[in-house]
């Protein structure tokens, strides 16, 4: 599992977006996750990641988006709270 250092803005659905492309990165992203997340997920497509977000941490699985005609390169995927022990 990528553990990520940023801290997250997860929409109410829980989905969460990393915009990997453009010439600055949105608030919370750290160039250092976007650099993890391409080498980890390079060949697979997808993540396994624990995410620090405006509610605690979080955890689940980013999918790699190809850039299309209007939207940038990018992960996302819906996560979900840890279990607890």
């Amino acid at each position: 599992m990528l553990i990520l250092e940023g801290k997250y803005v997860v929409q109410p659905n829980k989905k969460l977006a990393i915009y990997a492309e453009g010439k600055t990165l949105p608030a919370g992203t750290l160039e250092s996750d976007i650099e993890a997340l391409q080498k980890n997920c390079q060949g697979k497509g997808r993540c396994d990641v624990q995410v620090n977000t405006q509610h605690g941490i979080m955890r689940g699985t980013l999918i790699e988006k190809k850039p299309y005609k209007f939207s940038g390169w990018h992960f996302e995927g819906h996560l979900a709270f840890p279990p607890k022990a």
